[in-house]
């Protein structure tokens, strides 16, 4: 949301951005059991009972080692290619840029461990066709609203991201 107010863009995804980051705040604290600590770390997040002992959970955390071993290294080369290539207006720019071009990184390569979880379990989750039905038709408004809305190449590139999952 910083990095999209420190980039000129557009209210209406500005918006969805805050709305949505408070929505997946509330997603967060269903999924997970949230409490507050006087120490660092402030919050301490911990799976609900019933999922940590599954086979989906064992296969997400394989998925997810195997591919953040290609997660740091490529947010550490693309730090070193931002400060070398691109043109900040101060180091608070360098910064949000680098970490919202981690955040974005984070988000495609979370999206990835399903695949490797439908293909050692053998099946894929039951999806309605409505469900399916307005998946597809929100990806492509999405896409539409990405040609159309001032906003910054990198939360473009971003917005095409889940296509590439939705695909496979």
């Amino acid at each position: 949301f910083l990095y999209l107010l420190d980039n000129d863009t557009s209210w209406m995804v500005l918006l969805s951005s805050g709305l949505g980051l408070i929505i997946e705040g509330w997603k967060i604290t269903k999924a997970m059991d949230v409490s507050l600590r006087p120490k660092f770390p402030f919050v301490n997040l911990r799976d609900k009972f019933g999922y940590t002992k599954s086979d989906t959970a064992r296969h997400d955390e394989v998925a997810m080692r195997y591919l953040s071993y290609a997660l740091y290294p490529l947010v550490g080369c693309y730090a070193v290619y931002s400060v070398v290539y691109n043109e900040h207006r101060s180091w608070y720019s360098f910064v949000l840029n680098t970490l919202v071009g981690a955040v974005y990184l984070f988000g495609f390569i979370t999206m990835c461990p399903q695949l490797y979880i439908n293909y050692k379990l053998k099946s894929v989750a039951h999806l309605p066709w409505r469900q399916m039905t307005y998946k597809f038709l929100n990806t492509i408004i999405d896409d539409l609203f990405a040609f159309v809305i001032k906003m910054p190449a990198m939360h473009r590139l971003s917005v095409f991201s889940d296509d590439v999952v939705f695909l496979i």
